[in-house]
C-alpha cells in the first residue's frame, strides 16, 4: 500500500460532503440570511471564501444570490462545480488562497465559513486575509464569518482520534492542541480505493485559535468597523461556553 502525503483538502474532498453530513447548511444559509435582514443589507453580489465543495454556496445560489466561490483546493472546487452542474446553477469559482485573492472585482457581501479563518496560522495572516477580503469588498458591504473558539478545541477535539470504514473509504482523524501556541493540528489519515486496491493518503491542518479582542484589533487595523461577535446561530453576544463566534464586519 503506498502512501502519499497531499495538501489540505484534497484527498478530504473524496469524502467531504459524506463526512460533513451531519452540518445543517440550509440553518446556516438561513442566519446569514437574518444578519442581511438585521443590518438592512440586500446584497445581490456574495463571495464565498474557502467555499470548499460548495453546498453554501450552492444554496445561496439557488435563493438568486449571484455567487462566485474561492478555494484553495482544487479537489474541493472540481466537486463544487460539479455539483453546480447538476443543479444547473450559474456559479464561478476560482482556485485561490485567502490571503491573497486577486479577482479584480467587488461584491457585496462576502463570506467566510465553518472556521476557515482559522487556518490563518498567526496574526500576520489573518491581518493578510482581512486586507484581501476587503479589497473586493463594496462600500457598506458586509464580512461575515466565524471562528472556532479554544472552548470548543479543548472540549471535542484535543487527544481524540475519530474514525470510519466504508466500503470506499476509510479515514483515521486524530487532534492534537498545543496550548502554548494555541494551535489545533490535525493528521488526517485516508485509505481511498482506487480500483482494485486502497491507497493511502495524509493530510495535515493546522487551525489557529484567535481570540475576539484580537480579532476585533485586526479588523480595525484593516480597516473595518466590527458590528457584532454572536454566539453562533444566534444574536446573543459571545460567551467563555461558546463553541463557534460569528463576526459581521463592515468597511469603515
Amino acid at each position: 500500500m503506498s502512501l502519499q502525503i497531499t495538501p489540505p483538502y484534497e484527498k478530504f474532498s473524496y469524502a467531504y460532503d459524506r463526512m460533513m453530513k451531519n452540518v445543517n447548511y440550509p440553518r446556516w444559509m438561513q442566519y446569514i440570511e437574518s444578519i442581511f435582514e438585521k443590518y438592512g443589507s440586500k446584497p445581490n453580489k456574495i463571495l464565498d471564501v474557502a467555499c470548499g465543495t460548495g453546498t453554501l454556496t450552492l444554496l445561496l445560489a439557488a435563493k438568486g444570490y449571484e455567487m462566485t466561490g474561492i478555494d484553495r483546493a482544487s479537489g474541493m472546487l472540481e466537486i463544487a462545480r460539479q455539483k453546480a452542474a447538476d443543479q444547473e446553477l450559474s456559479i464561478t469559482f476560482h482556485q485561490g488562497d485567502m490571503l491573497d485573492i486577486d479577482l479584480n472585482d467587488r461584491f457585496d457581501a462576502i463570506l467566510c465559513t465553518y472556521d476557515s479563518i482559522n487556518y490563518a496560522c498567526n496574526e500576520d495572516e489573518l491581518c493578510s486575509t482581512f486586507n484581501s477580503i476587503s479589497s473586493h469588498l463594496q462600500p457598506d458591504g458586509l464580512f461575515i464569518f466565524d471562528v472556532t473558539t479554544e472552548r470548543n478545541i479543548v472540549e471535542h477535539f484535543h487527544n481524540k482520534t475519530f474514525s470510519e470504514n466504508h466500503e470506499d473509504y476509510s479515514y483515521i482523524w486524530k487532534n492534537n492542541y498545543l496550548h502554548h501556541s494555541k494551535l489545533c493540528r490535525t493528521f488526517l489519515t485516508f485509505f481511498i480505493k482506487e480500483g482494485d486496491v486502497f491507497r493511502r493518503y495524509e493530510e495535515i491542518h493546522n487551525q489557529r485559535i484567535f481570540d475576539v479582542a484580537t480579532v476585533n484589533e485586526l479588523l480595525v487595523s484593516s480597516g473595518y468597523k466590527l458590528l457584532s461577535a454572536y454566539d453562533m446561530y444566534t444574536f446573543n453576544r459571545w460567551t467563555r461556553n461558546s463553541d463557534r463566534i460569528n463576526f459581521t464586519a463592515q468597511l469603515v
